[in-house]
């Protein structure tokens, strides 16, 4: 594997609880004038209820899904060190439209964990904005701004926790990103073809009760984790084509993070260097040791997502979900070719705000 390529793969890797019941008042009062009140009932509160997926292996769910994503990026040095040679200085785009995602569910690895496989592709989409000043719609995007189809297959439990998958990659790198690709596999993470609803507590719960967990997910050693904080409350209820459902509002916080993974591709390209280099080979080696950077940073993220979810038939009739995230790049990597060093480096905002609405909920 080139260090190209598994700095890409690095890129591509990267980008949920305790129940406090409330106390609800048996009336409100309306004021209607300096001296005239009026005591309305308040409205019925739910009994609780403990809060579970129905999945079943067999079953099959299509939802129709609104995307509306900004991209703002600016880029500075030699693109190729990414191995990508049509990456433009400035760039605002726009993508939008509506799409549609299947769901299908199968057993999972483990008792009480279902396999959730995702298909959906984003090619009724439409994008709009500037590159390098200069603008453009769908038919001119270049390869790198094309969305890739949806196809993923992400393991939940029955309170909608995602398991993260730990066998897709070497030990070996597994052992040095530590949980970072665990990180964009939380139950409410930014990914469009995401498993759609909250994680829940195993307390039963109903309108006013919130609940909530932080995660830690290790980084690379002696790095300080990614801290997680997932909040959960039932805000009201509502009704969806007959179907009673609770109204969650869920926003979860991300922490900064940054890690450079300097020493671990000086690592990678020493244990590729030709057996008995000479001196001179040798001391080129050094130098480049001495200023190869693959430095990567995100800001704090907050994300907010409604779920409207139907307790008793157990799944999400309608989510929304929006999320801003801001990242920084700055790499030095050797050319392939002459060894010389190439600077790059980027500075990338994204905002997305994704609406899923349930169309189609069957077995196979």
């Amino acid at each position: 594997m080139r260090i190209r390529d598994f700095t890409l793969f690095v890129v591509v890797a990267l980008v949920a609880a305790a129940c406090s019941p409330s106390t609800t008042a048996d009336s409100t009062t309306t004021t209607l004038g300096p001296e005239t009140t009026t005591t309305v009932a308040a409205p019925a509160v739910p009994e609780p209820v403990s809060l579970t997926y129905s999945l079943q292996a067999g079953d099959h769910y299509t939802f129709d899904v609104d995307l509306d994503q900004t991209i703002d990026m600016t880029a500075t040095g030699d693109p190729s060190a990414l191995g990508e040679d049509e990456i433009p200085g400035a760039m605002s785009i726009r993508v939008a439209g509506t799409t549609s995602f299947d769901y299908s569910v199968a057993d999972g690895p483990e008792p009480g964990t279902y396999e959730v496989t995702i298909k959906g592709d984003f090619s009724d989409l439409e994008f709009t904005g500037t590159i390098d000043g200069q603008p453009v719609d769908s038919s001119d995007i270049p390869e790198f701004a094309n969305m890739e189809p949806i196809d993923a297959t992400v393991v939940v439990d029955e309170q909608g926790n995602v398991i993260p998958d730990e066998s897709g990659l070497d030990e070996d790198f597994m052992g040095s990103l530590g949980g970072l690709e665990a990180l964009g596999q939380l139950g409410s993470s930014g990914n469009a073809g995401q498993f759609i609803g909250p994680p829940f507590t195993e307390d039963e719960v109903t309108v006013g009760d919130t609940w909530s967990e932080t995660v830690e997910t290790p980084t690379l050693p002696g790095d300080d984790p990614i801290t997680t904080q997932i909040d959960s409350e039932v805000v009201a209820t509502d009704t969806i084509e007959g179907h009673e459902v609770f109204v969650i509002d869920t926003v979860t916080t991300t922490s900064a993070f940054k890690f450079d993974l300097g020493e671990i591709l000086i690592g990678f390209m020493l244990a590729f260097a030709p057996e008995g280099a000479s001196e001179e080979e040798q001391a080129q080696l050094d130098a480049i040791a001495d200023q190869l950077k693959f430095a990567f940073s995100v800001d704090d993220t907050v994300s907010n997502l409604t779920t409207w979810f139907d307790y008793e038939a157990g799944l999400a009739r309608r989510a929304d979900y929006a999320n801003t995230t801001h990242m920084v790049m700055d790499i030095n990597l050797p050319d392939e070719t002459t060894n010389e060093l190439i600077a790059f480096g980027m500075d990338m905002t994204i905002h997305q705000d994704v609406s899923y609405r349930l169309s189609d909920a069957g077995s196979a």
